[in-house]
């Protein structure tokens, strides 16, 4: 979990399918809480994708662009997983570092779990568009 900084509710439904997989009873929680690093209320925030929320504020950068600035300020990190289909079989993806954990949280990829996808919290979005415009 700490490797990838994957958020509560990914952690608990990787837990719940590997319950399911081995032929336990279910014991653990329906829900996980996922806020910001900071948050003090214990409540869930709602999130986006990076590409729904640069869409959504009408900023013209893809989300691409947007990556590697963040990586400029620590708040992403792009890692890599070992594939069979990738070329030079190295699968690159980005990942909330601790950091950026203040601004979203990583969720597991749907299409492998060996990799995670940033969704960022509505909420602190103003607050990570104002920390790009100072990147140059």
């Amino acid at each position: 979990r700490r490797e990838l900084n994957l958020s509560n509710s990914s952690v608990l439904g990787a837990c719940q399918k590997l319950q399911e997989a081995v032929g336990l009873p279910n014991l653990a929680p329906r829900y996980a809480i996922d806020a910001p690093a900071d948050a003090h209320d214990g409540s869930s925030r709602p999130t986006l994708s990076l590409s729904a929320l640069l869409k959504q504020y009408g900023i013209r950068l893809t989300a691409n662009q947007a990556y590697h600035q963040m990586v400029k300020l620590g708040i992403v990190e792009q890692r890599e997983r070992y594939s069979r289909t990738a070329i030079n079989n190295i699968k690159k993806f980005w990942s909330l570092t601790a950091k950026g954990c203040m601004f979203g949280k990583n969720i597991t990829s749907p299409a492998n779990p060996r990799e995670t996808q940033p969704h960022f919290f509505e909420s602190r979005f103003p607050e990570l568009l104002k920390l790009l415009d100072t990147v140059h």
